[in-house]
């Protein structure tokens, strides 16, 4: 009355080569250029890194990127660049 079930034979996927494009995930395999790096340690007072803070997460709000203070003194590091030195320089007497 009832039917034998067949299932159909399994049948493994052929390995990929080490060079091929058909990855599952989409993890770059390039490394990020600050991890090989040490740690650097920038001191601020409280107040700073509240400053930081708060303007990290008006900064989160608008994007869905992770920012992290780190991320915020190194975009810093290229405003200042495009600002040129005189203006930092004006930034840091009237500031620090």
């Amino acid at each position: 009355m009832s039917k034998e079930l067949n299932r159909p034979a399994m049948v493994k996927p052929d390995r990929s080569s080490a060079g091929s494009t058909g990855r599952l995930t989409n993890i770059s395999t390039k490394k990020k250029n600050t991890t090989g790096e040490s740690p650097k340690t920038v001191r601020m007072t409280p107040a700073e890194k509240m400053l930081a803070q708060e303007m990290v997460e008006q900064i989160q709000a608008l994007t869905h990127k992770n920012i992290t203070v780190s991320t915020l003194l190194r975009a810093g590091l290229y405003l200042a660049q495009s600002a040129g030195p005189e203006k930092v320089l004006k930034a840091i007497k009237e500031n620090i």
